[in-house]
């Protein structure tokens, strides 16, 4: 009797359908968009990392402090264009600074000793240090300010400072750039990458701006530029306007 009771519940159990096999949902599911990926989207360059190494203050939130707070893009209208701290190769490098175009500035320079200072009246927004001042001295480190002829202008912004290479480290971008030959905008932009690569902030502008300067049409300078200024966040809407000319 009970064996007949198992056959029949065996027979039951190999009539009942097995249940359907769900298959699984094996695809990577799609990252989430990062939402603030508008500006990158824009401006290509700026989803690469950025370059260490173009700012050498160790606390760019207090760094160069004379007479005022941290230097930054808010707080007044006169900004310095500048790392709070950079390196520089040329001893007559240009420099550069947010205000009113039509002002009057004093532009003041001084190796950071204090026993050499230079000064000049200027009118704009910005300075090439010309052959009657002083040349800067390699191995020395230097501040420069910029003081507005009214306060109407804002207050003036703390100094920045800039360190002259070394006659050395000098030798070896003399030997870079004396490899590049020709005088054409591809040896320009040669010559200004060397310098960025060795982190020479001001030099890469001033050789992109003088390639710019021969070459307004060619819009690759604006965003090759626009790679320099974006090093800084002082300088990011620089390379803002730089990227949107190079489009």
């Amino acid at each position: 009797m009970i064996r007949s009771l198992f056959a029949v519940l065996i027979a039951a159990c190999a009539t009942v359908p097995a249940p359907p096999v769900v298959a699984q949902n094996t695809t990577t599911p799609p990252p989430a968009q990062n939402q603030g990926s508008t500006r990158d989207a824009n401006h290509p360059r700026r989803a690469q990392a950025q370059l260490a190494g173009f700012d050498l203050a160790p606390d760019k939130a207090s760094a160069n402090q004379i007479g005022g707070a941290s230097r930054g893009v808010g707080g007044g209208t006169l900004v310095l264009y500048a790392p709070h701290k950079g390196l520089v190769y040329s001893l007559r490098p240009s420099f550069w600074w947010r205000g009113d175009p039509n002002a009057t500035y004093t532009f003041h320079i001084q190796d950071v000793t204090g026993q050499s200072s230079w000064d000049r009246p200027v009118t704009g927004l910005s300075l090439t240090y010309p052959d009657d001042a002083p040349p800067l001295v390699p191995g020395k480190t230097y501040l420069w300010r910029i003081e507005p002829s009214s306060p109407l202008l804002g207050p003036p912004p703390p100094a920045a400072m800039i360190v002259v290479m070394s006659d050395a480290d000098r030798a070896s971008i003399d030997a870079a750039v004396a490899q590049i030959q020709g005088s054409d905008v591809n040896a320009g932009i040669a010559r200004a990458k060397v310098y960025f690569d060795h982190r020479l902030w001001y030099d890469a502008v001033m050789q992109y701006d003088d390639l710019i300067a021969q070459n307004p049409g060619q819009g690759q300078l604006y965003g090759l530029r626009g790679a320099v200024y974006d090093q800084l966040p002082v300088t990011q809407p620089l390379a803002d306007a730089d990227y949107t000319h190079a489009q």
